[in-house]
């Protein structure tokens, strides 16, 4: 059965996925082509395949759940540091837990190489992504103080990258006192070995980022398995599965992400108490708020009621002024149905007048003519006709 997060058009080339970042919670939708390791997929918070599955791995080994960063509780007795950790998700975690992200190069400054006594054993948490890989010491010592920061029941996060090979390898195995100088627009290594010789290496592979980023070597799945073991840490997870709905696919199976634990996991006293006084705090506000739901709905029961009725009075009184009108419309198509009647009865006697005066005026000429003639005035004048 298909992925239902991965939306396929017309070309595979075209095929996108929709999901929610487990860093800042943006929703997204990208070309599965972006999907790449370090490629920034999130508009939100530019977090990569890569730091949202370190993300992922907090979760799933603190919580037991796929929850995003920003839903993790706020416990503050958890204690936790990164090793130049990426600000994707630094902050964030700076936020819920009392955790500090360190720097080679700059305030707060940490190498793994040389910590302090007070710092062994403090830690709930520890990661380290992208970092070992650069570190000038015999491969097994960062492992090593890794887990020695940690509290029994303390987590390793961890990634680099690395390969399937059978062997790890040295890009220089007799490094010792070495200087990295600029000499023809190039970077190259000087290196004294610790018989005195001197070694000269061009080409160097440095990687993105402050410190020293210089890459040492190339891990391989087999060794870093060997390296955690040998430090003492008892179970390493690799994280391989996919995970689409936070955006988490990867094209390659190599250079995953990898958990490594003292002993299982577990909340510390302190953090059990937290976690419960959030729980009862939350089950405050959730009571809270149900109280508060429960008189709204009650609340808007009766204005609905009460609108309810006002609607039904308003309805009988637009039924009776619909009746007024039906009944007026009627009246008024009486009215004009009598005018027209009276119109038509005006308009014939109106005819009638105007002939009766037609007749009128001519026999009032006929009169005139008449009374002008010749035998009018003889016999006015015999004394037979009167005026």
């Amino acid at each position: 059965m298909a992925d239902p997060s991965l939306k396929f058009s017309d070309t595979a080339a075209e095929a996108a996925i929709e999901f929610r970042c487990n860093i800042c919670g943006r929703e997204n939708r990208q070309p599965l082509a972006r999907m790449d390791r370090e490629v920034g997929s999130c508009d939100g918070c530019q977090s990569t395949v890569r730091t949202r599955a370190v993300a992922q791995m907090i979760a799933r080994e603190m919580f037991g759940l796929d929850m995003p960063v920003t839903d993790f509780p706020v416990l503050k007795q958890v204690r936790g540091m990164g090793i130049s950790d990426s600000p994707d998700y630094a902050g964030r975690l700076a936020e819920k837990f009392t955790y500090r992200n360190t720097y080679y190069h700059k305030e707060p400054r940490f190498d793994i190489l040389n910590v302090p006594d007070s710092e062994w054993g403090s830690y709930d948490f520890v990661i380290a992504s992208e970092v070992f890989e650069h570190v000038a010491a015999a491969p097994n010592v960062p492992f090593e103080h890794a887990f020695r920061l940690l509290k029994p029941g303390g987590l390793f996060f961890f990634t680099v990258p690395y390969t399937l090979a059978e062997t790890t390898t040295e890009h220089f195995p007799e490094l010792n006192d070495y200087r990295i100088v600029e000499f023809g627009g190039r970077y190259v290594m000087i290196n004294r070995t610790r018989d005195g010789r001197i070694q000269i290496f061009e080409d160097l592979v440095f990687h993105g980022g402050g410190g020293e980023t210089l890459e040492l070597r190339v891990f391989t799945e087999n060794d870093l398995r060997k390296l955690m073991l040998g430090a003492g840490f008892t179970a390493v997870e690799i994280y391989g599965n996919n995970y689409p709905p936070f955006g988490i696919v990867r094209p390659e199976n190599w250079s995953l992400p990898m958990t490594a634990r003292k002993q299982p996991f577990g909340l510390t006293g302190g953090a059990v108490t937290e976690l419960l006084e959030n729980w009862r705090a939350a089950t405050r506000r959730l009571a809270e708020v149900n109280a508060w739901a429960h008189a709204k709905i009650a609340e808007d029961e009766k204005e609905l009621e009460a609108r309810t009725n006002w609607a039904a009075t308003l309805n009988s009184q637009l039924e009776e002024r619909t009746a007024w009108a039906v009944s007026l419309e009627k009246d008024v198509a009486h009215h004009v149905e009598l005018y027209r009647k009276l119109q038509g009865e005006f308009d014939d006697r109106t005819a009638w007048a105007l002939k009766l005066q037609g007749e009128n005026a001519a026999l009032g000429q006929r009169l005139g003519r008449l009374q002008g003639s010749f035998w009018t005035k003889v016999g006015r004048a015999l004394g037979f006709v009167k005026e």
